[in-house]
């Protein structure tokens, strides 16, 4: 199969750049604006075809790329009839989304019984990553699926991983959440200890870069941890929604530091849901 045209649902902060670095590698980009137009017309500004429907948009792609904020949109966007009957067996859904393992397993039920070939391939990296090209794709589904399109992902992505079958990608992808959120907490934690005891903040890079305590959260964040700057790239209530995937699937488990830290999550969403998920750290910095 010769991909030449990508459909790309969910242009959020995430997906739009992702979106635009496809067009930089020379694919013929469909989107269709839902709510928000601005991302369709800066697309539209660099060469990405609109349309006014998903029906036109799902009819004019060879791949079909859906990065959504919820199982909710899942369900309610790729098991649509809209999106259902325009597809064949011709077709590739590579699904993005942090999403459930669940959730990604009923969507592959619904297509694999029409024929459809789909790749369950969420994402690390954050909004810089997005932006730069060089996020981690971890990847669920069949390897041949996944060379088949593993083009497509290159020019998303810096490394891609196989991580097992249709589900293994929104199972690691909940793991790797729930580190990330932890991490979080403790950063903010770390950063507050190292100004109480006045250690310069390149001081505190360049050592505990270099030691066993080590994050990469802690080097990613500490500047704007610093700044007191929460603008979003990563909101918060996703990452509250994602940690929650986690503790789901825990199901029995003892997590007191995946609970713990959604709790935290929880208790700060009303207030600082729409800003980034380092806000987590806002009383802590206080």
């Amino acid at each position: 199969m010769s991909i030449k045209r990508v459909g790309f649902i969910g242009l959020g902060a995430m997906g739009l750049p992702m979106a635009k670095n496809l067009l930089k590698s020379g694919y013929e980009l469909h989107v269709a604006a839902h709510r928000n137009k601005q991302p369709v017309e800066q697309l539209k500004s660099e060469g990405a075809i609109e349309h006014t429907s998903l029906v036109e948009l799902v009819s004019n792609s060879d791949v079909l790329i859906s990065i959504l904020p919820t199982d909710k949109e899942m369900e309610s966007v790729l098991l649509s009839d809209d999106v259902l009957s325009n597809l064949s067996k011709e077709n590739v859904l590579v699904e993005m989304t942090s999403g459930s393992p669940e959730m990604m397993k009923n969507v592959h039920a619904v297509y694999q019984k029409k024929g459809i070939r789909v790749i369950d391939a969420p994402v690390s990296g954050g909004t810089a990553g997005a932006q730069q090209g060089t996020l981690t794709i971890m990847a669920g589904g069949e390897e041949a699926v996944l060379d088949e399109v593993r083009p497509v992902l290159d020019a998303m992505a810096k490394q891609i991983y196989l991580v097992g079958a249709i589900g293994a990608g929104k199972a690691i992808k909940a793991i790797n959440q729930m580190l990330a959120g932890i991490h979080m907490i403790a950063s903010g934690e770390a950063v507050a200890l190292a100004e109480k005891l006045e250690i310069d903040k390149e001081m505190v890079k360049q050592v505990i870069g270099n030691s066993s305590g080590a994050s990469w959260m802690l080097m990613n964040k500490i500047d704007s941890l610093t700044e007191r700057n929460y603008e979003p790239g990563f909101k918060l209530n996703l990452m509250k929604k994602d940690i929650q995937i986690a503790v789901n699937e825990a199901k029995d488990m003892n997590l007191p530091f995946a609970s713990n830290a959604l709790q935290m999550f929880k208790d700060k969403e009303g207030e600082s849901g729409e800003l980034d998920f380092s806000a987590i750290s806002k009383d802590i910095l206080s």
